[in-house]
């Protein structure tokens, strides 16, 4: 229970809330705010009733107008408008239902069955009026004027507009994706393949993503679930280049960086063709360079984490091309993934003795050599399984069970921990430095820092995908994409602020703004409630203040 209290020092009063409760046994003080003198409370009082609003509600604002802001800048609206050909009614244009379709699904609405509650109860009603409820049946009809065409058409507009703003790719990031749904039966796009978040059981839905160095997406590519990354690659090898020539940008300076899931002769070649590359081979495709002594390798840099980064360099042939070869060494991965190999290995042992020893035993129901193989598949981790070589036995006489002999594939082994701490890249650009050539290719966390805004509930996720028409699905990952690049061009501008994309939408997040109204009833105004000195920044730069006057 709160008390007030009065305290009496050098003949003024001071007055005090407080709270007491039981500490150890006895009553003593645990809570104590200082309010004032007597003076002041009756000054906070007096200045309370003069107070000329009072709030009827109110609503998130900064994010929604900041988004708003971003589509008027990159002249959205009106690039949809322009590549599709709607009848003029009264309501909303394309344009404008997908604006708030990408609004909506990037403050949480996971449906299109959604929309109209989250539109009640967001400043979009204030800010937008029209005729019509927003209902699913409303969105997907609007989804058919953009097919695959008309996005890309789209798309390319909208990379001109931000290459206008000076966002020209000189790098781009090339990467695969994937994400499972519940579709049971669906049409081309939705199948079952090999799933990044172990749901092989599930159908899925693939997309290739190419970012430029700015972290800003340039092109996305959906696709079956059930194609092979390798195999998809030189399609979106020729939709790269075909959006980079729309934006008469020259493809014998881009650089492309991806990983070794893309690797293959008839690959390279193919890109090479085109532009320049920086990519990582696996360890299996360079063995040799594996061994080379510590001794020989130089220091490069030391990284964010600040670990001492070492590179040992060289001309090396991969996929019938010589290329420049730079062999990184982390020496602290280097302890992590030994400790973890052994870990891993120890308890692989430990299994397998367990085995053995029920094997070896006559208790027990009696078992076959299948049986024992499918065990022995079960314990050994994927990636151990060239580590260990073993052999089931035939069942002895008297027995019931087969004998199995196990042992540890030395080489192999031995391959493996040359490789720990180690990543190979080979790039074509041999003027670059053994630096430049590791830190390039370690961007490639950019693609993979949008996959994961893409997966992020709370900024524009992809998931679940709910649709079960491809065309629907592919209007779908489009306006994610689209959000994304809206987030990625606001924190582009932002970026002297220094803050995560993340913590970028938490200060927008937490501009309000708030509906009033005199103490004697009249007029209601829009006010945007108390910020800090950032949302102040934010709402400067970005003059959110605008909207409010429409």
């Amino acid at each position: 229970m709160v008390f007030l209290e009065k305290k009496k020092l050098k003949g003024h009063t001071y007055w005090y809330a407080s709270e007491r409760g039981l500490v150890d046994g006895k009553i003593k003080r645990t809570w104590q705010e200082y309010l004032g003198t007597t003076e002041t409370i009756i000054e906070c009082i007096r200045k309370s009733k003069e107070l000329p609003h009072i709030k009827i509600k109110s609503f998130q604002y900064g994010k929604t107008a900041a988004l708003i802001s971003i589509s008027d800048e990159l002249n959205f609206i009106d690039i949809v408008n322009k590549h599709t050909n709607k009848k003029q009614i009264e309501g909303l244009t394309i344009g404008q239902y997908l604006l708030l379709n990408i609004i909506g699904r990037c403050d949480g609405t996971l449906s299109e069955n959604a929309m109209q509650k989250w539109f009640d109860k967001s400043s979009m009603s204030i800010l937008w009026k029209f005729p019509h409820k927003l209902t699913c049946q409303n969105f997907l009809k609007h989804y058919k004027y953009i097919d695959h065409e008309t996005s890309k058409k789209i798309e390319d507009d909208l990379c001109k507009v931000l290459i206008e703003k000076g966002i020209t790719p000189k790098i781009l990031f090339l990467d695969e994706t994937n994400w499972f749904n519940y579709i049971k039966k669906g049409e081309e796009l939705a199948q079952n393949g090999n799933n990044k978040q172990y749901r092989n059981h599930m159908k899925q839905i693939c997309m290739g993503l190419a970012v430029s160095e700015d972290n800003i997406p340039f092109m996305h590519e959906v696709y079956k679930g059930n194609k092979h990354d390798a195999k998809i690659f030189p399609e979106l090898i020729d939709a790269l280049t075909d959006r980079l020539t729309n934006l008469k940008i020259t493809t014998e300076e881009m650089i492309l960086v991806f990983d070794k899931g893309n690797n293959s002769e008839i690959n390279i070649k193919d890109v090479m063709s085109k532009m320049h590359i920086v990519a990582s081979a696996k360890h299996s495709h360079t063995e040799e360079l594996l061994y080379v002594p510590l001794e020989d390798y130089k220091y490069l840099y030391t990284n964010s984490k600040g670990h001492e980064i070492y590179g040992y360099r060289k001309k090396y042939e991969l996929f019938g091309e010589d290329f420049t070869t730079v062999v990184l060494y982390n020496g602290a991965s280097y302890k992590k993934q030994k400790k973890g190999c052994e870990g891993s290995k120890a308890k692989i042992w430990e299994k397998l003795e367990d085995l053995k020893r029920r094997l070896g035993s006559n208790r027990g129901k009696e078992r076959d050599k299948s049986s024992v193989e499918r065990e022995f598949n079960d314990i050994i981790y994927k990636d151990f399984r060239s580590v260990f070589g073993h052999k089931v036995g035939e069942i002895p006489e008297g027995k019931k069970k087969p004998s199995l002999e196990i042992w540890i594939e030395k080489e192999v082994e031995e391959l493996r921990y040359a490789g720990f701490g180690k990543t190979i890249f080979f790039t074509d650009m041999h003027i670059w430095h053994s630096e430049k050539i590791a830190k390039t290719y370690n961007q490639k966390y950019l693609v993979e820092d949008d996959f994961k805004l893409l997966n992020d509930v709370l900024l524009v996720p992809v998931g679940p995908i709910n649709h079960h028409k491809d065309f629907n699905i592919r209007a779908h990952i489009f306006l994610c994409i689209i959000g994304m690049i809206f987030y990625r061009y606001l924190a582009w501008k932002c970026k002297f602020l220094g803050l995560s994309i993340r913590r970028l939408v938490e200060e927008l997040g937490g501009i309000r703004l708030a509906l009033v109204q005199g103490k004697t009833g009249g007029k209601v105004d829009l006010v945007v409630e108390e910020m800090d000195a950032k949302q102040a920044r934010l709402f400067s730069l970005l003059d959110l203040g605008k909207f409010m006057g429409k």
